[in-house]
């Protein structure tokens, strides 16, 4: 009876740490962080990182609304014509937070490899 228990704890064991092995391709997704405007005493060159803004339900580049079929190659291209991978992404003053949520969860497909979510709102009329 010990015997049969200690089999299939083994078994399990080995499935369990074969299963990461045995498992689809695993993508590497960007690091999200929260960042506090005038908070770090390196701060970033505005041209080392893409700002883009949560709009309500749509980001925007410069003013530009960009449609949601199209952020994930939009949001690549720019990244590769700027010769940046950082995205820093500021809210909108009224954005509700599943907007916020769903564009963070659009920017992770992209080939950023960071994502600064700024914890201030941006006031209407003004720019990042």
């Amino acid at each position: 009876m010990k015997t049969m228990k200690y089999r299939i704890l083994s078994a399990v064991l080995a499935i369990g740490l074969c299963a990461d092995l045995l498992a689809e391709d695993r993508r590497e997704y960007p690091q999200v962080a929260l960042c506090v405007p005038g908070g770090s005493k390196n701060p970033a060159k505005k041209d080392e990182y893409v700002v883009l803004v949560v709009e309500g339900s749509y980001l925007s580049y410069e003013k530009s609304p960009i449609q949601y079929p199209e952020v994930i190659t939009y949001v690549n291209q720019l990244l590769s014509d700027k010769k940046v991978s950082y995205i820093g992404l500021c809210a909108r003053e009224g954005t509700k937070f599943k907007d916020l949520i769903r564009a963070v969860d659009l920017l992770r497909e992209t080939n950023a490899t960071n994502i600064g979510i700024s914890v201030k709102e941006l006031p209407l009329g003004r720019e990042p």
